[in-house]
């Protein structure tokens, strides 16, 4: 993989693709800035070696080619001036022919880039436009580098092309514990996105001594099994697909003994594992070396349906075993409860670390290798 330290950044102008779709409140104050934090060693490594001029890209929520005003950047620029303590106030101008926040005269901040439709859409047009910011451009958002948008792979066809310092730690530390991971491996998978990580069992099945499965994914499961789960939220097209991986790696794939149910639009449905569940995943987790965790395991904005995924996050960070979370919610419900920093790693990518895991090729890495 092409990286920093392999390039001279002295005087050239740096087109660099962050992401910083943090999450907000209703008032537009950011909840969690971990998005912005990760770029930060990226930015201060072209501060340090003399880039002329940095010009960052992100884009925020899902405006669909249109401008929507609660989606703008400034509160994210105002945040990133803060961590990068710089003082002047901002200012609202132009980079080439795009809106920017001006933190100083070295450093600028593209308004939302998803605000024009030929981003999503990967016009090379638009990326020409783009990359006419820059000499080179540093793709340092792991998290969006499974879309083949203009400011992940469209650009990449106009200007050399490289890894920034978060984007190449997330590539190393999923690809190590991938390729040679420490047994017993155990793989923690809940949530939704049922489609992805099937796609993880398949590829990782060979290298993952147990998965613990909960949440929709459980529920799938059983369903394909047989088992009653009433009105409990689950995807049908999945069904044949979970019960012939069942078949086939069943001594693998650790499902729910017990659950807790609860009201979901009036009807009964599963909303977290019970506690004979919550004992019997803790006894694997006590044998694990290796751990991966993407997906909560109930309901967990309820705080009456998150006691499952509390308990078995004190059970991953008590164990011995090397610890990775991954997953938008994983890891904002991690955050909640002071758990993050006591794993080994923390995933900022969702939907791109399950395609990297399910041994996809993510279009935003490609031109870096």
């Amino acid at each position: 993989m092409k990286c920093l330290n392999g390039l001279v950044v002295a005087g050239k102008n740096i087109l660099l693709r962050a992401d910083f779709n943090v999450p907000m409140d209703q008032w537009r104050v950011i909840l969690d800035d971990s998005r912005i934090r990760a770029a930060l060693p990226t930015i201060l490594y072209l501060i340090k070696h003399r880039a002329k001029q940095i010009v960052l890209v992100s884009h925020l929520g899902r405006p669909k080619g249109k401008v929507v005003e609660e989606l703008k950047l400034k509160a994210v620029a105002q945040r990133l001036g803060t961590l990068l303590k710089i003082k002047n106030n901002l200012i609202l101008g132009k980079v080439g022919n795009f809106k920017a926040y001006k933190l100083n005269p070295q450093i600028h901040l593209l308004e939302n880039i998803r605000f024009y439709k030929e981003e999503e859409e990967n016009n090379l047009e638009f990326a020409k436009k783009l990359a006419n910011l820059g000499d080179v451009f540093v793709n340092d958002a792991f998290s969006c580098s499974h879309r083949a948008h203009a400011s992940i792979e469209g650009v990449t066809h106009f200007l050399p092309s490289y890894a920034g310092m978060a984007l190449e730690r997330e590539v190393e530390t999923l690809s190590s514990m991938t390729k040679n991971p420490k047994s017993p491996f155990v793989c923690i998978l809940g949530g939704a996105k049922v489609s992805d990580k099937i796609d993880v069992i398949k590829n990782l099945a060979h290298k993952v001594d147990w998965f613990l499965l909960g949440g929709v994914m459980a529920n799938t499961f059983l369903k394909a099994k047989g088992f009653d789960i009433k009105s409990s939220a689950v995807v049908n097209e999945k069904l044949d697909e979970a019960k012939k991986l069942y078949e086939d790696f069943g001594e693998k794939i650790v499902l729910p003994v017990d659950y807790t149910f609860g009201k979901l639009d009036g009807k009964d449905a599963i909303l977290d594992i019970g506690q004979t569940t919550v004992s019997m995943f803790a006894d694997y987790l006590r044998r694990a070396k290796t751990i991966f965790w993407n997906g909560n395991l109930g309901m967990t904005e309820i705080k009456e349906f998150a006691k499952g995924s509390k308990e078995m996050a004190k059970a991953v960070i008590s164990s011995n075993a090397v610890t990775i979370a991954g997953g938008g919610d994983t890891v904002s419900f991690l955050n909640q409860y002071g758990f993050t920093t006591r794993f080994s790693f923390v995933s900022l990518g969702g939907g791109a670390t399950l395609e990297f895991l399910a041994g996809k090729k993510l279009p935003g890495l490609a031109p870096l290798i």
